[in-house]
């Protein structure tokens, strides 16, 4: 094993120690562990910067921010209280429709994160019943859009530096809807 590999499986296995032990902030140990493979001459200045001008990476940080803005108003949690209302079917769909299409253009961390009171506040129906759906709906949904999840986005920027055209807005939509009224039928039909 030469010495830049021996570097290499050291920094990794430091990296997840430290990692596991959490009391530094990842993004300090991940920078440290690039500024040593740097300093180290394992990797070039121009690989280093790579990463951090990637617009996927870019654009996924500006819809984070913008997802932080949304939960911090008051309108999702007026929505979220509009979605909770009725039999537990119609409850369901509304969740499900609601969150899903949240989900296609907001992160969703932050959609689940904004309806998760509707549902707990929710005095008829049990939020152990609506949790799990909540959540199916928002990984479906996020599917239908080129920025409903940075998988899409981190796929299209391979694509892009491959020479390729960039995939559109809603390239992913005939799928992601067929998935997400497959997922609905499902859970209606599991969820009882």
């Amino acid at each position: 094993m030469t010495w830049q590999q021996s570097l290499v499986l050291g920094l990794l296995a430091a990296l997840v120690a430290l990692l596991i032990q959490g009391k530094l902030r990842p993004a300090l140990l991940f920078s440290g562990a690039v500024l040593v493979t740097y300093l180290s001459g394992l990797a070039e200045i121009n690989a280093v910067v790579a990463g951090y001008t990637n617009s996927a990476l870019l654009t996924l940080v500006l819809l984070l921010l913008v997802s932080l803005a949304v939960e911090k108003t008051r309108v999702m949690s007026w929505f979220a209280n509009l979605v909770g209302s009725g039999s537990f079917n119609k409850v369901l769909v509304k969740l499900w429709f609601s969150t899903a299409f949240l989900s296609a253009f907001v992160n969703n961390t932050a959609v689940v994160a904004s309806m998760l009171g509707a549902v707990k506040r929710n005095p008829n129906h049990a939020p152990s019943r609506l949790l799990l759906p909540m959540c199916f709906a928002a990984t479906f949904g996020g599917v239908l859009t080129l920025i409903g999840t940075s998988t899409n986005l981190i796929v299209n920027s391979f694509l892009i530096k491959m020479g390729a055209p960039p995939l559109g807005m809603f390239d992913f939509f005939m799928v992601g809807a067929g998935t997400l009224l497959t997922g609905l039928v499902a859970v209606l039909l599991f969820a009882r």
